[in-house]
């Protein structure tokens, strides 16, 4: 378990620096569950059980996260006991020896407690687009498991006699000593169980996408004891209703529990249900952010200068991969000029160019849609051309740090070399370069962050 909860910390700290979101949780659970022990001479019973909890999923990646927190669960189950217990031998007061019996009827005992877990363990999620509204949900993972609260509860009657072998003769309603008592009492059994324990836990179920920041998860859940709860040692544990003392001929009805008998062996609970959870980004949106840059523009302007909107219109090959054309005949670049007025042409490449780059989402690194027709494209062209080479650039916005707009571009980049590898180009002919957000896309006429995060292909 140490060596579990060692790991586990160290791939936290490894990938924290590339964790994209982060979640807080909260959740509730009900289903049924047990204490888990077997019951030698009865029979168990599992019973409701509830949890809720609140957590923390970092994701360092779109599909996969590591989540911990805390959470508390009611255990409760029920044992019940048919069959009679046999004590001694005794010896009575004239030295007769004798063994001790007890006939039970109606004996059933609740166990019930509380256990405060702290979870760590892997979460996933997919959804097969930013649009998409549902998704799927696992996790799974270990808990640290403590006892915070454990009551027994049991009813029933004893009847209590005393056999004599020699004799052949059975003792019993002796007033003071073999008679019949009807017990119902509770009485905490914390003390019976290890303080620190270990569970496993997986989930499985749906995630639905309920706004911009929040996620709401259904699973099914299932637990279970990877350690024995309980700290009774066998050769501790005592026959069903008796106390050792000196003159241990004497009757003595004390009862503390079945979980401290020997009519109990090992404890690993179990518990399985469903559960409803609430996942929100505490982050802030990219509609945030922007007005955040426009404040700080307007109130240190000489420190967030206003970037000049130019660049260049290249055309080549009849095949558009950037938000640049290159025209081999500057004449026909004139005579559209002057034919064409500049509103019309200028919603012509916006058009023209929506099409043609490949678009990111915030602080992604997959494209929004396949580009199979860009691609196929490039693939096609190259074949025509054995000695063209290409460059693949990858670009994005400036929201965050230079350093990670830098890496984030560069994934970009290689996830788009890596679809054309699959269409056989080889990766000696394409060059792939990050320009950060050092080149925000110009041909829209006000400024977008959504048109910066692309990456462009264009032929070297």
């Amino acid at each position: 378990m140490k060596r579990v909860v060692y790991l586990m910390t160290v791939l936290v700290v490894s990938c924290g620096l590339y964790a994209q979101k982060h979640y807080i949780d909260l959740h509730a659970g009900v289903g049924v569950g047990s204490w888990g022990y077997t019951l030698q001479g009865g029979s168990t019973q599992f019973g409701n059980t509830y949890s809720a909890g609140v957590g923390y999923t970092w994701f360092f990646h779109p599909c996969v996260g590591l989540q911990t927190g805390v959470q508390a669960v009611r255990l409760s189950s029920y044992g019940s006991l048919t069959e009679g217990v046999e004590y001694g031998p005794l010896t009575d007061y004239q030295g007769e020896q004798y063994m001790h019996r007890v006939a039970l009827s109606g004996w059933r005992e609740q166990q019930e407690g509380w256990l405060l877990e702290v979870p760590l363990g892997l979460r996933f999620r997919y959804f097969a687009d930013e649009e998409s509204r549902v998704g799927l949900h696992a996790a799974f993972g270990a808990s640290l498991a403590v006892p915070v609260h454990a009551v027994y509860r049991v009813s029933g009657t004893a009847a209590h006699s005393a056999w004599y072998e020699w004799w052949q003769l059975e003792l019993h309603d002796l007033p003071g000593r073999f008679g019949t008592e009807d017990v119902k009492q509770e009485e905490s059994c914390k003390s019976l169980l290890a303080t620190f324990n270990a569970m496993a836990y997986a989930e499985l179920g749906m995630a639905f996408r309920a706004g911009r920041r929040t996620q709401i998860v259904l699973a099914a859940y299932a637990q279970y004891g990877i350690t024995d709860f309980s700290k009774v040692k066998k050769e501790e544990r005592t026959t069903l209703g008796f106390a050792n003392k000196e003159n241990g001929y004497t009757f003595m009805p004390e009862y503390h529990g079945l979980l401290g008998t020997d009519c109990v062996a090992a404890m690993r609970p179990w518990t399985a249900g469903l559960k409803i959870g609430l996942s929100v980004w505490p982050g802030k949106t990219d509609e945030q952010k922007k007005k955040q840059l426009k404040k700080l523009a307007e109130q240190y302007p000489k420190l967030m200068p206003v970037r000049e909107q130019h660049d260049t219109v290249y055309l080549r090959d009849t095949v558009y991969m950037r938000d640049t054309l290159v025209l081999h005949d500057t004449a026909v670049l004139s005579d559209i000029e002057q034919k064409m007025p500049m509103t019309r042409e200028q919603a012509q490449l916006d058009e023209l160019l929506s099409s043609a780059v490949i678009w990111f989402h915030f602080d992604e690194y997959k494209p929004v849609l396949e580009p199979a027709y860009i691609l196929d494209s490039v693939a096609a062209m190259m074949q025509r051309h054995p000695s063209l080479r290409i460059q693949v650039n990858g670009h994005a916005c400036s929201i965050g740090t230079e350093r990670y707009n830098k890496r984030l571009a560069l994934r970009r980049a290689q996830a788009v070399a890596a679809l054309l590898e699959q269409k056989m180009v080889s990766r000696k002919r394409m060059k792939v370069a990050s320009y950060g957000a050092s080149q925000p896309y110009r041909y829209n006429p006000k400024h977008s962050y959504a048109k910066d995060r692309r990456v462009e292909i264009i032929p070297e």
